[in-house]
């Protein structure tokens, strides 16, 4: 233990007379410690990203959106989308960090060599999965947020002992994700073969390896479509040979957080969003169990799908109280 802690220390002492060197010949501010360090200043080319950062308290440090952003505050300048970026945009807002999403489109070089002329950043992630969308969320608040000081020392500071193991009891953003989508138990049972859809004319179902669908399933849900590729396109006799029992129904409705939880759809409500699909005799519509999610950001792969994953069981503890009534 001597042994290390030395080591330890000696790293230490070495990284401070590297520091000491590098600032001696630096610019005299250099040594202003009343200075506070630049924040970064994001564009981001992913509306799930901007959600995140969002909702790890940085919106403020974003000076550029997806031109199909509709979270994010609209005073913060458009600098186009991940296919069609607006260089002139972009230069104006002068970000030092721009994110994409790897699974989207690839990153123009013109971007690539803008980036490297003016001394940005770039930071990739992919967003395909629930997991993804969890170690994304994790690694971007440790890169901007980071652990707590008392997580990383024994609040000695005239020690350099450290703890690594203190580390284990900060919780991450991943951890409100996973208890939102963990098994509900016998909850999940009353919705039977569940459809999801994001589309209802036509039906257009989220299938198995779309991240709803990875969701449904963690939560306990048994997916209706169990085979075929994440987006389907189903038309009616497709729907009757199905015959879920129970279908939800993502369409997500502008600022419905803003004011509140909204209120509970009636049936005539449900069925007006349902369209055709209203009219056919299938174990969901005659037992009526069809919820309609209505969060913002319902459809993103992104940190609100925690949110998302808690109305589902609000509706599928709706079905169960209307099960059990006399």
């Amino acid at each position: 233990m001597r042994t290390l802690r030395f080591i330890l220390a000696s790293l230490v002492l070495i990284a401070l007379v590297a520091c000491s060197k590098s600032t001696s010949n630096a610019d005299p501010s250099a040594n202003d410690h009343t200075k506070e360090p630049e924040s970064p200043r994001f564009a981001v080319f992913s509306p799930a990203i901007g959600v995140m950062l969002r909702d790890l308290g940085f919106e403020d440090d974003i000076v550029g959106r997806h031109a199909y952003d509709n979270a994010l505050s609209t005073s913060i300048p458009v600098v186009g989308s991940h296919i069609d970026i607006d260089d002139e945009m972009l230069i104006t807002a002068d970000p030092t960090v721009l994110i994409f999403e790897e699974n989207t489109i690839a990153i123009p070089d013109r971007i690539r060599t803008l980036a490297e002329d003016r001394g940005w950043v770039i930071w990739t992630y992919t967003l395909e999965s629930l997991d993804d969308i969890a170690t994304t969320m994790d690694d971007l608040y440790l890169k901007l947020v980071g652990f707590p000081q008392d997580a990383n020392n024994d609040n000695d500071p005239t020690t350099f002992e450290v703890d690594p193991t203190k580390r284990f009891d900060i919780e991450l953003p991943s951890a409100r994700l996973v208890r939102s989508w963990s098994p509900m138990g016998n909850d999940a049972s009353i919705s039977g073969r569940t459809l999801i859809l994001a589309g209802t004319d036509p039906a257009g179902a989220l299938g198995p390896g779309s991240f709803h669908a990875q969701m449904i399933e963690r939560m306990g849900i048994a997916p209706a479509l169990v085979d075929g590729g994440m987006w389907q396109e189903l038309d009616l006799e497709d729907l009757i040979a199905l015959a879920p029992d129970s279908i939800l129904v993502f369409a997500p409705q502008e600022n419905t957080q803003s004011v509140g939880e909204p209120a509970p759809m009636t049936w005539s409500e449900i069925t007006q969003t349902l369209g055709p699909i209203a009219t056919l005799d299938l174990p969901a519509i005659r037992d009526r169990r069809v919820g309609v999610i209505t969060h913002p950001q319902g459809l993103l792969p992104s940190s609100t799908l925690g949110q998302v994953a808690d109305e589902i069981r609000k509706t599928l503890a709706t079905w169960r109280e209307r099960s059990i009534e006399p």
